[in-house]
């Protein structure tokens, strides 16, 4: 019997600031593409969207479902997925990128009764919230856009607690659904190494430790890895350290020297190598310039915080040509 075909994962690693871990994408360029994208990426955060006009289709791992004008969609940082809208169309979204236990701390969450694990929502979680179920989910989420681009003062008071209501909204639905796990049996079985080097990306561990959290043996481990994600175990620690490290060097006064250290780099030899090759110059270089710019930064190959263009005249699956629009 053949086994399944496996498709490579695109990575997407989100910078969010270290003493505010929220992002927010929104605005009148945030409009999907009608063609479906090549490859299923996923995050190191969590996502949150609000689908403002249109509609189209979403596929979780091999679940695939539609979508329409007032959805909204939770999507956790393991879980694959892409998103295209309906042929001639250009669904428009908003989306929030969090990190919930960073910004509401560790047992925020925990402490309500009756819902389920945050961690295991934070990893499995893959909602698609509809009509009524929607409406009060859309309403939180437009207010933490609104407070977050108008920045008034106390914004990110109000930020945490909007997101708390929204987190245990969104808790409730994921328990009343039940378990959530990836359907995908090929990143399922990664998730454990993903989450490892999400919690411990600042301590030396060898890769052997990855491949025993996934009970897999090394060489296994390895190739699986590099099937679904393109990239080594080692690259993607890299990528993960230094997206931590651009957030630190654009919200703290923290020396380079000292940021080095604190995600996991003994050497500043190897951590300007790494930072160099990732962001295309030196960390001061970086923070001088770019760390001063008031939209985050990504990784040129993990992720984007502009909307991709699609040339016009593109031809769409089965033929035919499709509008500009832009992808995600």
């Amino acid at each position: 019997m053949a086994r399944p075909k496996r498709t490579v994962l695109e990575y997407r690693s989100y910078e969010l600031p270290s003493d505010f871990p929220v992002m927010v994408l929104t605005g009148d360029r945030w409009h999907i593409s009608p063609i479906p994208g090549k490859h299923l990426h996923f995050h190191n955060c969590l996502e949150i969207g609000l689908c403002h006009s249109d509609g189209g289709t979403m596929i979780f791992d091999r679940q695939k479902v539609h979508f329409t004008a007032g959805d909204v969609t939770c999507i956790a940082r393991n879980v694959p997925h892409t998103t295209w809208s309906d042929p001639g169309t250009g669904s428009l979204w908003s989306y929030l990128f969090l990190d919930p236990v960073a910004l509401l701390g560790n047992a925020a969450l925990s402490r309500i009764p009756g819902l389920p694990d945050i961690r295991r929502f934070l990893t499995d979680c893959h909602l698609l919230l509809t009509g009524e179920q929607s409406a009060w989910a859309a309403e939180l989420i437009q207010a933490v856009i609104d407070e977050m681009t108008r920045g008034k003062p106390g914004y990110q008071s109000c930020v945490r607690g909007l997101c708390t209501a929204l987190l245990t909204l969104l808790l409730r639905h994921y328990g009343a659904e039940g378990d959530q796990s990836s359907c995908d049996p090929y990143i399922q079985a990664l998730a454990p190494a993903f989450n490892y080097i999400h919690e411990h990306y600042m301590q030396e561990f060898p890769q052997e430790t990855l491949a025993a959290a996934c009970h897999l043996s090394p060489t296994h481990f390895r190739r699986l890895f590099r099937e679904q994600t393109g990239t080594s175990p080692l690259a993607f620690l890299h990528q993960t350290r230094i997206l931590k490290s651009c957030a630190l060097l654009r919200s703290s006064e923290y020396s380079v020297t000292t940021i080095a250290g604190m995600v996991g780099y003994n050497s500043m030899t190897s951590y300007n190598r790494h930072f160099s090759k990732a962001m295309g110059c030196t960390p001061s270089v970086w923070r001088k310039t770019a760390g001063n710019q008031l939209r985050p930064s990504l990784l040129t190959f993990t992720g984007w915080t502009e909307a991709e263009v699609i040339e016009e005249g593109a031809e769409e699956p089965g033929g035919g040509k499709t509008p500009t629009a832009s992808q995600t």
